[in-house]
């Protein structure tokens, strides 16, 4: 356990880590990501209301099937490509051009295709690290993922509330997710492929801080008194397609809340034909690319990084990669967040230009253990030391392994069982149900109803900790509230992202020869980076962005 006792020596220790990484490793230690300060409350009283007692199932994690019924895979689309594409034709559209980021050029001539950036060896590559290209993936150009009646038909299996996302000076309200899943892996464990939507939501009265989503968290809390699953739906649906307008929220399902600055769709494909391929995990942002400032413009999916999933190789000291040293350095500078001893508080924060744009969860590729143990021991006697100064008793190896959890492959395989579960200080990490944590083919009853199956590592520690965060919100509200926005202030008609001009969401590029609008999915990351700038890295539920 670390035997640092006040903030003022954890400064002082990162200070002299940062140091240490520079002479150690004799690299170009990255500059040192800050966690803003929690803003005060907008009142100094707080006037706590009977304990709130929130049902997890109807409140944090909707698995109930009778509730998601409300939900289809071509409404969530349909929303997000109107109106830059044909309304009627517009879902199916946008579903094309998704996937048809994993073919190769010029695939279908609508966008991005995964040979279109390179690296310096020709190679293709996000961020400049490498990508399977072409992927099985690609193929779903040619199949319909709306009709019930087919095997590549995508069903929802959960809606989830992530109002712990919510940083902690209330730029946002948190994110709200829903999940969608391929019916053939159902039955055919090597025909599995699953999205999951997680915008960001933006916060009706900001001027309020976190104070400012209220409305939202009650929301969510007053669904555990709502017996009936299909009025559970009814509401479910209205939040996420049309707002509560009345009370300034937007509607979820809107182009803004996916984009550059908000959140982002996230997969996790293992579509296994041909085969083998490896079990891999990708992250997209929803951008409004536009051939002039009065457009016209096309909403289209680009991949980018995946977050907190450095490349496996920059945790080899032997690496001759030019990110290795920084990153390694960086790496040092985050062992105190590392090591508390907390299997909900350790964290690390990975700069984006260390991640790479996919993580897998077979192979060595983003197994980080691996990587660190090819390595000369270097970079574990530099991590030692700084171990030694915090007064930690685990192992550089240990340490390892608690950031390989933080990433995408560790989260959902690489750490399941035995040694990679073992993270030290007594902490072993809990299992999802092997690449997912929400089965598509599975259910089990939960209060006489049918849900979807979860994993351990949902049902032990992550919605238990979501839920107690909630009720505690809820049962704490301020003595004087915080002014609210007039009735129906908010946009609230999710039609499109902030318009030309704006400075947010849209981005200016010419068509390539074959008339494609693209984009360098590096252009979207720096246009994110600059419009998260500023913004608290501390969530109300901590550091941690993802799980």
């Amino acid at each position: 356990m670390t035997t640092v006792k006040t903030i003022e020596q954890k400064a002082v220790l990162v200070a002299w880590l940062a140091a240490a990484a520079i002479v150690l490793l004799a690299g170009n230690a990255s500059a040192q990501i800050g966690i803003a300060p929690a803003p005060m409350p907008p009142n100094n009283a707080v006037c706590p209301v009977p304990l709130i007692d929130v049902d997890p199932r109807r409140s944090v994690f909707v698995t109930e099937l009778n509730v998601l019924k409300k939900f289809e895979l071509e409404d969530v689309l349909g929303r997000l490509a109107a109106p830059s594409i044909t309304p009627a034709l517009g879902a199916k559209a946008l579903w094309k051009q998704w996937w048809d980021t994993q073919n190769v050029a010029p695939g279908l001539g609508v966008g991005l295709n995964c040979d279109d950036i390179i690296d310096a060896s020709g190679n293709p590559a996000i961020n400049g690290f490498p990508i399977e290209c072409p992927r099985p993936e690609g193929d779903e150009v040619n199949n319909n993922p709306f009709d019930p009646g087919l095997a590549s038909y995508y069903k929802p299996i959960a809606l989830v509330n992530r109002f712990d996302l919510a940083p902690t000076d209330g730029a946002n309200c948190g994110e709200y997710r829903v999940i969608f899943a391929r019916d053939s892996g159902a039955t055919n464990p090597t025909q599995r492929n699953l999205v999951i939507f997680e915008a960001v939501l933006p916060n009706p009265n900001p001027e309020c801080g976190v104070e400012g989503c209220r409305n939202v968290a009650k929301f969510w809390g007053k669904l555990t008194d709502v017996n009936s699953a299909k009025r559970r739906g009814r509401l479910l649906r209205r939040f996420y397609f049309s707002g509560i307008p009345s009370l300034g929220i937007e509607p979820v399902i809107q182009r803004a809340n996916f984009g550059p600055g908000a959140g982002q769709v996230r997969t996790n494909q293992f579509l296994n034909t041909p085969g083998p391929v490896p079990w891999q995990l990708r992250e997209f942002k929803l951008v409004e690319l536009c051939t002039s400032p009065s457009g016209p413009c096309q909403v289209q999916f680009v991949p980018v990084t995946d977050k907190t999933n450095p490349f496996g190789e920059l945790f080899d000291d032997t690496s001759t990669l030019p990110r290795a040293n920084p990153f390694q350095s960086h790496l040092l500078t985050q062992l105190p967040d590392l090591v508390v001893n907390d299997l909900l508080g350790f964290s690390y924060q990975v700069p984006d230009m260390f991640n790479a744009g996919q993580s897998n969860s077979q192979g060595s590729e983003n197994n980080y253990e691996f990587h660190f143990n090819q390595g000369s021991g270097a970079l574990g006697n530099a991590m030692q030391a700084g171990l030694n100064l915090l007064g930690s008793s685990l192992t550089p190896g240990e340490v390892v392994k608690r950031a390989q959890t933080q990433s995408c492959a560790g989260c959902h395989q690489l750490n399941n069982f035995g040694q990679s579960a073992n993270l030290g200080g007594g902490l072993t990490w809990p299992p999802s149900l092997g690449f997912v944590h929400v089965s598509e083919g599975i259910t089990v009853t939960i209060n006489g109803t049918q849900h979807w199956q979860t994993s351990l590592a949902l049902d032990d520690f992550f919605i238990p900790a979501r839920e107690s965060l909630l009720e505690d919100f809820l049962s704490n509200p301020p003595c004087s509230p915080c002014v609210s926005l007039a009735a129906g202030s908010g946009p609230g008609n999710g039609a499109s992202m902030a318009p030309p001009g704006s400075g947010q969401g849209w981005m200016l590029v010419e068509p390539d020869a074959w008339g494609r609008l693209l984009v360098d999915p590096a252009d979207v990351g720096a246009l994110d980076a600059r419009l998260y700038e500023g913004r608290s890295l501390l969530t109300i539920g901590g550091p941690r962005r993802v799980h």
